[in-house]
């Protein structure tokens, strides 16, 4: 079914394509712009977000979209905003001219360009549609927007959205479209493009604020566009060569498209973390044990992390964030995970095993996980009897990483392990990125405020604390050959009664 839709949708692109084609009108959509181009022209979606990497298409996807709709349309009236009126001058109006040009328009004589002070203002077709641009820096004195108040518009399109775009100046703006919306039988769109980055952006319509993949509402839909996507084969060949050549971070977005990727500040617990050389695409094997490893907390979730095991090859699989209860962790893996019947091994904070407010008395987060895991042939618990010292296993982790299983034979603590992360554990790999090192050489685990549940939590080092937990047990010979280094500071937990048993 999936290829029938797909090779359906194909035939649209093409249709499309043959329909400006007879109009005159040189547009030969991408994949990926063809897909942005039906929810844009649907009659469902409100907010097309098309994002990813640099080079896919976007500027050139919103100002042929715009035309379009502004010759489709006689009298309509469009937005094209940005942070400021002098990048809509440098960038945007560059690929408006290129789109018109394209399509056969002549400047004075199918429509007007006007500026004021030197600032655009509009573009003016001669079927009265006008296309506005509009500056959307935020201002102390309007704070509110009320100079959008006046406006009424037809659709909208916000370029470079994460590069200082407010979202109360994107709501206004949406808020403004009603201009004969009922007449064309329209309803309203808002285009959104951007790279990835930290933004209101982001929260919206990518990841929330832990970290999970967004809920969209059925009016909302997310294109996401690599520079390959673009149907430009040249231009693909040179401008990637040339993202290739930036530094990680900016590669990582620019390049890859990736909404997780983290700017190193200096002070990371694991600065030998490289989302290029950890990061990749990794399939589950029915046939091997799964190691799941947890760590508790209330806020702001339990994490539950899959991991799986070839020789010294370690790779995280999958992970499981659920807000509150270890049970609902659980039952989210055994949905996926429910059929395995290859062992299974549990790991994760020894605290776990004490109860508290959160469980009924004579009970601990294990015993829920025992509980809940019951369904599993076969179910091997092997958590320490304490935590290992959290200075000295991020020294070696960060190791383990930084060697990446290239150590030399005589360097027993790393032992050739290598750690491979999947690419969906995006909440575990931002941790990496993000947790930093306190003074003390711990993880530094500083307190913010949850925005609807208004209690203060610790939003970074849990992921990365189960995973911790999990490699010191697993790789327990390696942990503890690096424990005897001459370090004068043992590790808190170096102990052989590991608590293991089967059930």
């Amino acid at each position: 079914m999936a290829n029938k839709a797909k090779a359906a949708a194909k035939r649209k692109a093409r249709e499309d394509a043959a329909h400006f084609e007879s109009a005159g009108i040189n547009f030969r959509p991408s994949w990926k712009q063809h897909l942005a181009w039906q929810a844009l022209e649907d009659g469902t979606t409100e907010e097309v977000m098309y994002g990813g990497a640099a080079g896919g298409g976007k500027s050139y996807l919103g100002a042929s979209w715009k035309v379009y709709r502004r010759l489709r349309y006689d009298d309509s009236r469009g937005v094209t905003a940005r942070t400021r009126l002098i990048d809509i001058k440098e960038s945007t109006l560059v690929t408006y001219f290129k789109v018109l040009a394209e399509w056969g328009l002549v400047m004075g004589q199918d429509y007007r360009y006007i500026s004021r002070s030197g600032a655009p203002e509009a573009l003016v077709f001669n079927n009265g549609s006008r296309e506005i641009f509009k500056e959307l820096a935020f201002s102390p004195a309007d704070e509110d927007y009320q100079r959008l108040g006046s406006l009424e518009i037809t659709d909208v399109w916000i370029e470079e959205a994460n590069d200082g775009v407010p979202e109360k100046g994107a709501d206004i703006l949406k808020s403004r479209i009603r201009w004969k919306l009922a007449e064309f039988g329209l309803i309203p769109k808002m285009l959104i493009t951007c790279n990835p980055g930290y933004t209101w952006v982001r929260l919206k319509y990518v990841y929330d604020k832990e970290n999970n993949p967004v809920q969209l509402k059925p009016y909302q839909r997310v294109i996401q566009a690599l520079v390959t996507d673009n149907p430009d084969r040249e231009f693909v060949r040179i401008y990637k060569k040339s993202l290739e050549q930036l530094k990680p971070y900016d590669r990582q977005r620019l390049l890859e498209g990736d909404w997780n990727a983290v700017e190193k500040t200096g002070g990371e617990f694991y600065p030998s973390y490289d989302t290029e050389r950890h990061v990749g695409d990794y399939t589950y094997d029915p046939g091997l044990a799964l190691h799941i490893t947890f760590d508790f907390n209330l806020t702001p979730y339990v994490t539950l992390n899959v991991w799986q095991v070839q020789g010294k090859v370690a790779t995280q699989i999958d992970e499981f964030c659920q807000h509150g209860k270890t049970s609902l962790a659980c039952q989210a893996f055994m949905r996926k995970y429910g059929s395995h019947r290859a062992e299974v091994f549990v790991y994760g904070d020894p605290a776990g095993k004490h109860g508290d407010t959160r469980t009924e008395q004579g009970s601990n987060d294990y015993t829920i996980v025992v509980k809940e895991l019951k369904k599993l042939p076969k179910v091997t618990l092997r958590v320490e009897a304490s935590a290992p010292s959290v200075s000295m296993r991020g020294l070696w982790i960060d190791e383990l990483l930084e060697q990446d299983g290239q150590a030399p034979a005589d360097k027993p603590s790393a032992g050739g392990i290598v750690l491979r992360f999947d690419r969906k554990c995006n909440v575990t790999s931002t941790d990496y990125q993000k947790v930093k090192k306190a003074s003390d050489g711990t993880k530094e685990k500083k307190k913010v405020m949850h925005p609807t549940l208004k209690i203060s939590y610790e939003p970074y080092g849990h992921p990365s604390d189960a995973n911790d937990y999990f490699l010191c047990r697993c790789f327990k010979a390696e942990w503890s050959a690096y424990q005897r280094q001459g370090s004068n500071k043992p590790a808190v937990g170096d102990r052989s009664d590991v608590h293991q048993r089967a059930f």
